[in-house]
């Protein structure tokens, strides 16, 4: 049985209209017509890639706001000092 962390390395919020949705995730890429695409990668015991990337998860355009790097901890940005 997998568990979510099997699907990418790195933890990612999205925002739309509705609920934020969290997800792991190699990589977020947004293509030409501005749909969010999340890539995923499989990788064996000793952390080297073992197959092919593929798609984890698409929005459309339009059905996405913002996307950030997420603390797993809380769901903030990582990248955001919060301030004194």
């Amino acid at each position: 049985m997998s568990v979510p962390s099997d699907y990418g390395s790195r933890y990612w919020a999205i925002t739309g209209e509705g609920d934020d949705l969290y997800l792991h995730a190699d990589r977020l890429e947004i293509l030409p017509c501005g749909s969010l695409v999340a890539w995923c990668g499989f990788y064996n015991d000793d952390g080297e890639l073992a197959r092919k990337e593929q798609i984890l998860f698409c929005l459309a355009a339009g059905q996405w706001q913002t996307f950030y790097a997420a603390s797993m901890l809380d769901g903030r940005a990582v990248c955001v000092e919060p301030e004194a």
